[in-house]
């Protein structure tokens, strides 16, 4: 099957997710092509969804065609967002290793590379995660999603970390260290 760059960059995205929203369609497509439209986006679902590689969910996401069944994972979704938020002027690797949620190599504008390991912070867990992240032989920038602020104070890590709030629609980033200022 003959897939075009774009396709497979997409569909790269897809396999390691399982669900991108709708929304979030057209500002993944954007980050290496900052030219992209909302009919270059319309066109790739259509034909990936013709050639039977993707399928669209009842919940405002496309999904991989074995998953149709299941529902999309909130905090895989989430760290897409984080991912955009970003505004990373290259990506140029995506993952879903354990026991993150998502991983990504982003190429900035002035040529530097970074690493980056998504984990959302469930209340309670705080203490587990400052020790798991701690360990990480990596060196991965940590971005931990928060449900809220005072989460923050019971996260010890020397390493280097942002924490993440969602602020009505918007994500904030908060340095590790800066986050109550």
């Amino acid at each position: 099957m003959n897939l075009t760059e774009d396709q497979r960059y997409f569909l790269s995205i897809l396999r390691e997710t399982g669900f991108i929203r709708l929304d979030q369609v057209l500002p993944l497509l954007r980050i290496n092509e900052p030219q992209k439209e909302i009919i270059h986006a319309g066109a790739l679902l259509r034909r990936l969804r013709y050639m039977g590689l993707l399928a669209r969910s009842g919940d405002g996401c496309i999904c991989l065609p074995d998953l149709l069944r299941d529902r999309p994972d909130s905090e895989i979704l989430l760290s897409l967002d984080v991912l955009l938020a970003l505004r990373p002027e290259r990506l140029l690797q995506v993952s879903a290793r354990q026991p993150y949620k998502l991983c990504f190599l982003l190429q900035r504008s002035d040529g530097w590379i970074d690493y980056f390991a998504v984990m959302p912070v469930q209340p309670g867990h705080e203490g587990r995660i400052s020790q798991l992240l701690q360990a990480e032989q990596k060196n991965y920038v940590f971005l931990l999603p928060l449900e809220n602020m005072e989460q923050h104070r019971q996260i010890t890590l020397s390493r280097s970390h942002f924490f993440v709030l969602r602020q009505g629609e918007r994500l904030r980033f908060y340095k590790g260290g800066e986050a109550g200022k």
